[in-house]
């Protein structure tokens, strides 16, 4: 029986994955904290520090909205210094694979939205009075109409393209 194998270098293709969901949806400190954690699977927050010049705010701001949106893990490790004395430590690292389910998770939710909006989108019919320009749903063209008063012509069915202005303008 064959053992998998095991990878100890993340494919490059990852790696551009990350970098470009950070880059296209969060800003230039997400961007550049994420870059440092591309290029070292796991690194203090001191480190980050140094190597970025943020204010520890700043940082722990930036980081902490990577590791809400789960692009970021963080480990605390206690250690002792060889005097005895015990100090806590932050290790940043990016966990690849709940990175991807993360990515498919939000466009799975991206994508229904744009489904749902184009559903409604194309389902909405509208109604035009040419001499007042009042805009009416299909729902509501029913009760407008009266069949010993309206001459035909009376009610202008719009075009799925005036929509976007007749609601700006509601």
């Amino acid at each position: 029986m064959t053992e998998p194998e095991i990878l100890t270098e993340v494919p490059a293709a990852l790696k551009r994955l990350a970098k470009q969901v950070v880059r296209g949806f969060y800003g230039m400190d997400h961007a550049l904290a994420l870059d440092v954690l591309i290029r070292n699977p796991c690194v203090r927050e001191e480190d980050i520090l140094e190597l970025l010049k943020f204010d520890r705010k700043q940082l722990r701001s930036v980081l902490n909205t990577l590791k809400g949106d789960k692009f970021v893990k963080c480990r605390m490790r206690v250690e002792t210094a060889p005097d005895g004395k015990t100090t806590r430590h932050n290790y940043y690292f990016i966990n690849y694979r709940l990175l991807v389910n993360v990515v498919k998770y939000k466009l799975d939710h991206i994508r229904r939205r744009i489904e749902t909006d184009e559903r409604d989108s194309t389902n909405r019919a509208s109604f035009r009075c040419p001499c007042c320009f009042s805009v009416f749903t299909d729902l509501e063209a029913n009760q407008l109409f009266d069949p010993m008063t309206v001459v035909p012509g009376d009610i202008l069915e719009e075009p799925a393209a005036y929509w976007p202005f007749f609601l700006n303008s509601l």
